[in-house]
C-alpha cells in the first residue's frame, strides 16, 4: 500500500501580532481560534482548513509583491467558496475597506486576491 495524503491540514503564517491577526481573520474570514500554545502558535480555522499563526521577528519585511516570481516558496493561501459566497466576499471585503484585485476569470474558476493585515497574500475562489 502506498502513502497518500488526505487533505491540507494547515499553513504556517508569520504575523507581527498574533492577537491582532486572530481578530483580523475572525472579522474578515470568519476563522475561529481552535487552539493556542504558549507562546505560539495559535491555530485558527474553519471548515477543516487551518492556519498556524507564528510571531515574526521584529522588523521583518512584508511578503513580496503578488506578481513577483523572485525566490522560491509558498506564495498565497486560497480559500474556496460557492458562487454566492464569492459575491458576498467581495461585498464583505469592500465593507471592511480591504482592497482586492479581481474578479479574475480562470476559465474553470473565478478568484479575487488581497492581503491580510501583515501583507500575507490571500485568495478567495469558486469553481464553475
Amino acid at each position: 500500500m502506498s502513502f497518500a495524503v488526505d487533505r491540507l491540514d494547515h499553513v504556517e503564517v508569520f504575523v507581527r501580532d498574533i492577537d491582532a491577526a486572530i481578530r483580523w481573520y475572525a472579522d474578515v474570514l470568519g476563522l475561529t481560534l481552535l487552539h493556542r500554545w504558549e507562546p505560539e502558535p495559535a491555530m485558527i480555522g474553519e471548515g477543516g482548513t487551518m492556519l498556524a499563526l507564528f510571531q515574526s521577528k521584529p522588523r521583518s519585511p512584508a511578503a513580496t509583491d503578488m506578481r513577483s516570481r523572485e525566490g522560491v516558496g509558498w506564495h498565497r493561501v486560497a480559500w474556496r467558496t460557492t458562487k454566492a459566497g464569492f459575491e458576498a466576499a467581495q461585498r464583505h471585503l469592500t465593507d471592511h475597506g480591504i482592497r482586492f484585485r479581481g474578479p479574475v476569470d480562470h476559465d474553470i474558476a473565478w478568484s479575487i486576491y488581497f492581503n491580510d493585515s501583515d501583507d500575507n497574500h490571500l485568495e478567495i475562489t469558486y469553481y464553475l
